[in-house]
């Protein structure tokens, strides 16, 4: 009997979700990133982001799209970015990451790291340096997974965000404007 007992235990453990039973359910720690939406929001449209998510796979999203720049993409920019985290009972909570910084084309570089130079490959950029002339830069396709290796900070906390990224010329006028939403779950979850 208590033979028969160990034996329905084992199947009962082995049959039930026990990776994710054990798991730490910590507020924060190393993440994996779910890409959701991407668009353009309201500024002197100087530089463009015109670019969308596309489900290649289940498993790959890809970058699709162009970026027009009418001035050149220099340290002369200042890159205001604000986060708006998802509140617990709805609505977006905004400032919850706030990072302005000038000389926007180098620190972007710094920002991105081993990702800056795949993305410059991915969407045709004359060179890997500061600055980015003015042009149009098209990719048909640059994985999202390639965005990997980065020097975004490794352990943050759990949730959906919502990134405002704006650029501002010397005069302070808004020329280019971005938004990506995007959650943080942790490395073992599956996105819902």
């Amino acid at each position: 009997m208590i033979i028969m007992k160990v034996f329905v235990l084992i199947v009962f453990l082995s049959l039930s979700n026990s990776k994710t039973n054990f798991m730490p359910n910590l507020p924060l720690g190393e993440y994996r990133i779910i890409y959701e939406k991407i668009y353009p929001c309201e500024s002197k449209n100087l530089i463009q982001f015109n670019y969308y998510f596309s489900k290649k796979t289940l498993s790959v999203t890809e970058v699709k799209g162009n970026m027009t720049y009418l001035v050149p993409f220099d340290d002369t920019l200042t890159m205001d970015i604000n986060g708006a985290s998802w509140g617990s009972i709805g609505g977006w909570k905004e400032n919850s990451i706030i990072y302005i910084t000038k000389n926007t084309c180098s620190n972007t570089r710094k920002f991105f790291g081993n990702a800056w130079n795949k993305i410059v490959k991915a969407f045709n950029f004359p060179n890997t340096s500061c600055p980015i002339v003015v042009g149009r830069y098209t990719t048909t396709g640059f994985d999202l997974k390639e965005m990997a290796d980065n020097n975004f900070p490794k352990v943050y906390f759990y949730g959906k965000y919502k990134m405002t990224f704006k650029i501002k010329n010397v005069e302070n006028k808004v020329v280019g404007c971005t938004v990506l939403e995007f959650s943080l779950i942790r490395p073992w979850e599956t996105p819902i």
